[in-house]
């Protein structure tokens, strides 16, 4: 499934797309979650609940909070890379600010099926480029878990409890086989009880961070020094 946010002031605008996305579902055979907001405020506040789209049709000229400032938000205060943001305006120049939020693309109004479908189609090859999987097992069956989806793991005794944008899901294993196999994927191990996805971490303190679902997270003072070092590099892959 795909989820996509339509962010868009004008109700004549987000029908229209959302009839042409509905379209494009049967075309591509993918099923699509499609949420439609009218403001930045409500979608910023949609997101800072903890919930994900993997695209989101965004108005640049919305009123109070523009579509700029809101993909600065994703992009920058929830360390949010992967979501994809298309920009959609009604004026067929938009400013420099534009980059710093790495859209996908910039589609002017009204837009055509085909115009919709490209982008689509562009993103999906992103998506499914970019989607990796954590797979675990609970008795006899195993479960793939995208790991775009999980915030942390937490490890109980012989458990680990998976959080993730929707929900937790409860193992046996260790955080230590879990860590060797993610290390390399954004994870970081802050604490022995703790692994962390780095593109869910808010706030990330000396000794503690805070993550997207708003649970605060201890740093031990084993681990202090490397999660320095990693935040570092991984900040430096950014830019």
């Amino acid at each position: 499934m795909l989820r996509i946010a339509i962010c868009d002031d004008e109700n004549s605008i987000c029908n229209q797309l959302e009839e042409i996305l509905d379209m494009l579902e049967k075309e591509f055979s993918k099923k699509l979650q499609i949420d439609i907001f009218y403001s930045g405020e409500e979608l910023s506040s949609h997101l800072s609940k903890d919930n994900y789209y993997d695209i989101i049709f965004l108005d640049i000229e919305l009123k109070e909070m523009n579509g700029v400032e809101v993909g600065q938000v994703i992009r920058d205060k929830m360390l949010n890379e992967t979501t994809q943001i298309v920009y959609i305006s009604g004026k067929e120049t938009y400013a420099m600010e534009l980059f710093k939020v790495r859209p996908l693309d910039f589609i002017i109004k009204p837009f055509s099926y085909e115009k919709i479908q490209k982008v689509l189609e562009t993103a999906l090859r992103i998506i499914q480029k970019d989607e990796k999987v954590f797979q675990y097992k609970i008795g006899h069956t195993k479960y793939n878990l995208p790991i775009r989806d999980i915030i942390y793991f937490e490890s109980r005794n012989r458990e680990v409890i998976i959080h993730t944008v929707n929900g937790t899901e409860v193992f046996y294993g260790r955080l230590k086989d879990i860590y060797e196999y993610l290390n390399k994927l954004k994870f970081i191990q802050i604490h022995k009880s703790y692994l962390v996805n780095y593109n869910y971490i808010v706030k990330l303190e000396y000794h503690q961070v805070t993550m997207s679902n708003n649970v605060v997270l201890p740093i031990s003072q084993a681990n202090r020094k490397k999660t320095r070092e990693l935040q570092l590099e991984l900040e430096r892959d950014r830019i």
